[in-house]
């Protein structure tokens, strides 16, 4: 199911962002006791095709962890702060979508990235003139000095084109949630007015005056975010054992089409 799938229901388009999220609450809370119900290692695949199993279930515990944190901030009236936690949610989900669709291929693209990027950290602690023990010299030069396979799919280390392989409605959502994630014009703008002649008007809170609230629908989107990455992970278990479950939580959810039939 494509991001494409999951806004397809049209009903959802007349309600609000409190009716949403109150979706989202049960909607978490399945996923979650789907999640916790253990059992999963018990359908990993054979250990010579193991990898993208285990990267993940990494990926899918840290979504998890976010999607928590995304409710929690919206609960405490910080859902506009959750932006990089959305941010992140969203560049996960698309990694485990990535893992279903090329498994240990993404991997090896995967380790390429980690090779590069733990480079670049070992240029920079050097440069900085930290000192480090023999024992972590050791370990960072047999990353830096690894032969790893050439890969097609390397492209895909990229957020951007790896959202535009899977969906590229994906792309404006997390260049919005970008924008909010960093100093930035489009974040400090909501702090202040300044569209009167004669005064200023400034906020403790970020107000978007008649423009909706891009954080209101937090909730929902963690939800929304969250089943997509499960069933990816779902995809990379031996006979995709969260099936059944998924489609329900979906449908109650109103992930689906069947939401309208449910109704």
């Amino acid at each position: 199911m494509s991001s494409k799938d999951v806004e397809s229901d049209n009903t959802l388009v007349t309600l609000s962002a409190d009716d949403l999220n109150e979706k989202a609450g049960p909607g978490l809370e399945a996923l979650t006791k789907l999640l916790e119900s253990g059992g999963s290692a018990d359908f990993a695949p054979p250990p010579e095709n193991r990898r993208s199993f285990l990267v993940g279930w990494g990926l899918l515990a840290s979504l998890h962890r976010q999607a928590c944190a995304v409710v929690l901030l919206h609960s405490k009236g910080l859902g506009h702060e959750a932006a990089p936690n959305r941010r992140y949610m969203i560049e996960t989900m698309a990694q485990l979508q990535w893992l279903a669709l090329d498994g240990e291929e993404a991997v090896d693209a995967m380790n390429s990235g980690f090779q590069y990027s733990h480079g670049g950290l070992r240029k920079a602690v050097d440069a900085s003139g930290f000192e480090y023990d023999a024992e972590v010299a050791a370990s960072a030069d047999s990353v830096r000095d690894a032969d790893l396979p050439g890969n097609s799919k390397n492209n895909f280390l990229k957020v951007r084109p790896l959202l535009d392989r899977l969906d590229k409605n994906l792309v404006p959502v997390w260049l919005s949630e970008t924008q909010f994630s960093h100093p930035t014009l489009t974040g400090v703008r909501a702090y202040f007015d300044d569209s009167a002649e004669d005064a200023v008007v400034l906020f403790a809170e970020p107000s978007f005056g008649t423009s909706p609230d891009p954080a209101a629908k937090s909730p929902y989107v963690a939800f929304m975010l969250l089943y997509l990455g499960m069933e990816a992970f779902n995809a990379l278990m031996v006979g995709s054992p969260w099936k059944t479950e998924l489609d329900r939580i979906a449908a109650e959810g109103g992930l689906t089409n069947s939401a309208k039939a449910a109704g």
